[in-house]
């Protein structure tokens, strides 16, 4: 009988690859990727997590030659604390803490840390781990902590990290400039801006309005190298965003993908939207989160609340000529004829005029309107594998078809 120990590693691989695809995954949109990580935050280790260590547990020469490795590569760090026997506040990110500082030799190992944040004290030593590449931060909750900034500036463009996200994110925008500009290059960024929170120290300590520009402000130091930007925000508690003129991503020379909530992309005006993103695009999806001001079919003002479509289309020519994607997302719906009443998550069948213009410009429309169950979790589900798997391959909704309103966009 063959022993573990004895497989060639490929079949060891095989065998862990294969507990992971045992736990249950779901497809997450982008405008979910916000929830899924303020739900596991406060969560126990995932399924796959606990398999590995079972499996980690089955040799000691096991974990030390082969799968430590494997264990270390992908670290989540929850935000829940643990007490001791002697009643001493315990949490997970000072357990890792003292366990790299016992064998730092680990830390070269890690390639992805998604970590809680109080401080910047929290995360910021994971930005010059020799192999890291991507950081996930959750609740950088104090939007006014004082940043780290030595004054020699040695930090400045020496982090290996690719991909930064910032969830439930209130930093202001000098702790913002100063994060950005530890990467030496950085290819992906997902910042997803909690409203009330900011606003709640608003005025308390003289933090300015948040705005679009503050923010494409912070990101100045990776414009030629930020190839990917996902804006979202936690769920609505009350509006005010749109208040602001939108964001001009016209600089960002390398940006091929964007996702972005409607209210980051169009702000007040629409009408020379075209001219604020670069000429770069390729991907750009649209997520409309605040129906009670704008909606993308049946609001009162439903002209101007798509009118950035066909100015992207009239201009794509000339000034994206690398652009093949848009993706609209809106929970509004069209009721089936049957009941009048129900509404059902779809994709959306163009006018002919619209699609007609969408083909002579080589652009893909997709409008995905209606809502799907809303997303709940149980102890079951991986959530960080679902991430992990939403994010490097983007899932496409159930293709269901609703029908276009005749009086929808003619011209």
């Amino acid at each position: 009988m063959t022993h573990l120990l004895d497989l060639p590693p490929e079949v060891i691989l095989s065998i862990y690859e294969y507990l992971q695809m045992n736990t249950k995954q779901t497809p997450l949109l982008f405008y979910e990727y916000g929830d899924a990580y303020r739900y596991v935050k406060d969560r126990d280790p995932p399924p796959s997590v606990k398999s590995l260590h079972s499996f980690l547990l089955a040799s000691d020469r096991l974990h030390r030659r082969f799968l430590q490795a494997i264990f270390y590569r992908d670290i989540f760090v929850p935000s829940r604390d643990y007490f001791s026997k002697n009643g001493a506040k315990n949490t997970p990110l000072q357990h890792l803490d003292r366990t790299l500082k016992e064998d730092p030799s680990l830390q070269e190992h890690i390639v992805s840390a998604t970590i809680p944040c109080e401080d910047v004290v929290d995360f910021r030593e994971f930005f010059w781990f020799t192999n890291i590449r991507n950081v996930t931060i959750i609740g950088s909750r104090d939007g006014y902590w004082d940043p780290w900034k030595p004054e020699d500036n040695f930090h400045i463009g020496t982090s290996p990290i690719e991909c930064l996200r910032l969830i439930s994110c209130e930093a202001d925008e000098k702790a913002l400039t100063n994060i950005f500009s530890w990467p030496a290059v950085l290819k992906k960024v997902h910042y997803d801006f909690d409203q009330s929170g900011w606003e709640c120290n608003c005025g308390k300590c003289g933090v300015p309005p948040w705005s679009c520009a503050a923010f494409v402000r912070s990101l100045q130091s990776q414009k030629g190298s930020l190839e990917e930007l996902t804006m979202t925000r936690p769920p609505l508690e009350h509006e005010g965003l749109g208040d602001g003129p939108h964001i001009d991503l016209s600089e960002f020379t390398a940006l091929k993908t964007l996702r972005i909530y409607h209210v980051f992309l169009c702000g007040l005006g629409h009408n020379s939207l075209w001219e604020s993103l670069p000429h770069s695009l390729e991907v750009l999806e649209v997520y409309y989160d605040d129906l009670q001001i704008i909606e993308y079919l049946s609001g009162a003002d439903k002209e101007s609340s798509c009118h950035f479509i066909p100015g992207l289309i009239k201009h794509k020519r000339l000034h994206f000529p690398h652009l093949h994607t848009m993706i609209i997302h809106s929970s509004e719906g069209v009721p089936e004829l049957e009941t009048q009443m129900e509404w059902t998550l779809g994709l959306w069948t163009l006018p002919p005029l619209l699609a007609q213009k969408c083909d002579e410009v080589g652009v893909k429309l997709n409008v995905w309107l209606g809502s799907r169950e809303c997303l709940t979790f149980d102890e079951e589900d991986d959530v960080l594998q679902s991430l992990k798997r939403s994010q490097s391959k983007y899932p496409i909704p159930p293709s269901n078809k609703v029908a276009a309103r005749d009086n929808y966009i003619s011209d």
